[in-house]
């Protein structure tokens, strides 16, 4: 059986939304922005708390976003930011087990109707406004009283441990910016795991 070619409207579509997510990515940086080269996601501090039978979870995260990705912020496309959790349980002579995980997800977005950044808590629906991309990239790095585990699931005398990561989601960019975005360094942004003893 012969295919039939791809037809030459459909390639000149294709091509033109790739020249256009090329042109996101390689475009100057925002003069508001410093520049970040490839940026990095660096977490500085994270511990938990035991209150009324919850550990919650306070931390602070360095989101230094790429050039790539602040000017596909500019330009209309929203960023994720995960914050992913684990409480795994230390056992003496078979490996470690992981007995939670949490994901928390925020988006930011640029308007530029009204210059201002929005974060959205993916997972509540809260959102918060600010001015200036600082003003909300600082507040994003700033992790306050999040539940992560309920005391009642742990057992008594025994070990956990909890880490957490930053990591830039792309997975649901439009298809060629994912494409893009998945070759190219300046997308490649996530934090080393950051771990702690889950004290009492």
């Amino acid at each position: 059986m012969i295919r039939s070619p791809i037809s030459v409207p459909a390639v000149c579509r294709f091509a033109a939304a790739l020249l256009a997510c090329a042109l996101i990515i390689g475009s100057s940086a925002p003069a508001a922005h410093a520049n970040n080269g490839q940026g990095g996601f660096v977490i500085r501090t994270a511990y938990t708390e035991l209150l009324n039978g919850v550990y919650y979870l306070d931390a602070d995260v360095n989101l230094n976003m790429s050039e790539d990705a602040l000017n596909a912020l500019e330009n209309g496309v929203p960023l994720t930011v995960e914050w992913q959790i684990e409480v795994i349980k230390h056992r003496r002579f078979i490996w470690d087990k992981t007995v939670a995980e949490l994901t928390e997800r925020y988006q930011i977005s640029y308007h530029p109707l009204t210059r201002r950044f929005t974060i959205k808590n993916l997972n509540s629906g809260e959102q918060q406004s600010f001015a200036s991309y600082r003003d909300a990239i600082t507040t994003l790095g700033e992790v306050n009283d999040l539940p992560v585990i309920d005391a009642s699931l742990l057992e008594p005398h025994t070990r956990y441990m909890i880490r957490m990561r930053a990591v830039l989601d792309i997975k649901d960019f439009p298809g060629p910016l994912k494409l893009i975005a998945s070759l190219f360094r300046g997308w490649d942004l996530s934090s080393d795991w950051y771990a702690w003893v889950l004290a009492s």
